[in-house]
This record gives structure tokens, sequence and C-alpha cells, in this order.
């Protein structure tokens, strides 16, 4: 269960639709709470400038 898991995060924090990556590892019918990543960056031009200050 963990390597699902472990799994169906890497797929969502690459960009894959929840769901469908739940789908993918075989988790399907997993329920999710609509809460988003907390480690997010910046494209790097933006934060470049951010950086910079």
């Amino acid at each position: 269960m963990k390597d699902k898991f472990d799994a169906l995060g890497v797929a969502i924090r690459a960009g894959v639709d929840p769901d469908n990556a739940a789908e993918l590892v075989g988790l399907s019918g997993v329920k999710f709470t609509g809460a988003v990543l907390a480690m997010l960056r910046m494209p790097e031009k933006t934060a470049t400038l951010l950086e910079e200050k």
C-alpha cells in the first residue's frame, strides 16, 4: 500500500489528474480532500526576481 501511495504522490506532483493517477496506480475510489500542495515554486523567471531582493 505504501508503494502505491508513494507512486500516487509522485504522479500528482508531476501534474497528473489525481483521480486518473489513483486509477493508474491501483487506488481507484480514493477520496481526495481538495487540499493543495504546500510546496510550490514560482516559475524560474519570477522566482529569480524575488530571490535577487
